[in-house]
């Protein structure tokens, strides 16, 4: 079975090469990777706990 693409899948293929572009040139140093990862342990926790608080109610 061959893929169709259509130009919703290339605008969002041609978004994900830009960045990815974009963060070869500029990439990030210790401290912002470091800082970047606490945010998204943070986001991910309230996440978690917003959903276990959710399914816990009667």
């Amino acid at each position: 079975m061959k893929v169709k693409i259509n130009n919703n899948h290339r605008a969002a293929i041609e978004r994900k090469l830009r960045s990815v572009d974009y963060w070869r040139r500029h990439p990030m140093s210790l401290q912002e990777c470091l800082l970047q990862f606490k945010r998204l342990r943070e986001q991910r926790f309230a996440r978690e706990s917003k959903s276990t608080l959710s399914t816990s109610l009667p």
